[in-house]
């Protein structure tokens, strides 16, 4: 993606259209664009159901009245106690995959990557498997592996949490640390966390082969392992399922600050802004209603199911720079592990609300 421009200025009907590959202005009514699968998120964002919240615990009326701190500093009876997440271990396991460069998208090294994935899960105790499958690219068919770790719950629901592991092709020393290195390492470290509970919502660890795009995100380039997982929901009947998707992308820059796109899910963006609050990270978060973001969120929006996209889409030499990405500066001395704790808080806050009892 070309860097889009900070001091830009958009007329009311327009939408600024930020894709993983480029930069793109679009009318807001019924525009098409050549390569951009439409987004009608207007109406899909209005009826999409909110998940489930069962954090309020239950306290007499008078109790409310004279206590009504209470409501935010109690826990439903049963529920797990978590530590902090730690950041230097997700910081560790972003170190690991590193050492896995480069990762691009039909090479041995993206096979490597995800059989290392896959160990990680299972020495946690959670079951893991690869998916692997065949799409077409500008390049030809190629072969993709996701993979795919599960923790079960208490009822047939599902969330799904998110991340690529794949890098951008044809730059020179590309670590991808924090562009695909970043998200995987917090979720590792949270599927360590949460082995061997038995949440109200089971929890699906999504780590996806082939975000990135060759020549520009399309049908048949880019998201290829989101977009396959989601047609796999569909096709099955599972989609039914799945109670929402959060995806994580660029979580590991110092200055840290999310940028949540329009096409994220009205009820999980009011999740995630009370998680983040109740982690004491709101100031981290902006909402931005006139960008939309194509990212590996978006597959599972057009299948119905409610998605979000937390990412920070600033990853630069300086605050509101994104000189850093899609470069060699990309590395691991470009990413905090302090960035990618409060990441990790902020999802186990949101965890608590819609999935743990």
């Amino acid at each position: 993606m070309r860097d889009p421009n900070p001091a830009i200025r958009l007329k009311k009907p327009f939408l600024l259209v930020l894709k993983r590959g480029s930069l793109r202005f679009a009318p807001k009514k019924n525009t098409k664009i050549k390569g951009l699968t439409p987004l009608p998120m207007h109406r899909r964002l209005l009826t999409a159901k909110a998940p489930r919240r069962d954090g309020f615990c239950s306290l007499r009326l008078g109790v409310l009245a004279v206590f009504p701190f209470l409501l935010f500093g109690c826990k439903p009876d049963g529920q797990a106690e978590f530590p902090p997440f730690d950041g230097r271990r997700a910081f560790a396991e972003v170190e690991a995959l590193v050492k896995i460069t480069p990762r691009d998208a039909g090479t041995a090294n993206a096979r490597k990557a995800a059989e290392h994935i896959r160990q990680r899960l299972e020495s946690f105790g959670v079951a893991a498997e690869i998916d692997t499958f065949n799409d077409k690219t500008p390049d030809g068919e190629q072969t993709f592996h996701n993979v795919v770790g599960r923790i079960p719950g208490k009822t047939d629901k599902w969330i799904i949490l998110g991340s690529h592991f794949d890098t951008m092709p044809g730059i020179k020393n590309f670590q991808g640390a924090n562009d695909g290195g970043s998200s995987t390492g917090v979720l590792l470290e949270l599927a360590r966390m949460l082995a061997g509970q038995r949440p109200r919502v089971g929890i699906i660890f999504a780590f996806f082969d082939g975000e990135e795009g060759i020549a520009d995100y399309g049908p048949n380039d880019g998201l290829h392992g989101s977009r396959h997982l989601a047609t796999t929901l569909v096709e099955t009947g599972k989609v039914k399922t799945i109670q929402s998707m959060v995806l994580l992308d660029m979580v590991g820059d110092k200055d840290l600050h999310f940028t949540i796109p329009f096409n994220s899910s009205r009820t999980l963006v009011k999740e995630v802004l009370d998680a983040a609050h109740a982690a004491g990270h709101r100031d981290r978060f902006t909402l931005s209603l006139g960008m939309v973001i194509t990212d590996d969120h978006q597959p599972f929006l057009d299948a119905g199911v409610p998605a979000i996209d937390l990412i920070d889409f600033r990853f630069g030499s300086a605050p509101g720079l994104n000189d850093y990405w899609h470069t060699d500066a990309d590395n691991l001395e470009n990413i905090g592990s302090q960035s990618l704790e409060t990441t990790g808080n902020i999802l186990l806050k949101l965890l608590e609300q819609t999935a743990l009892d």
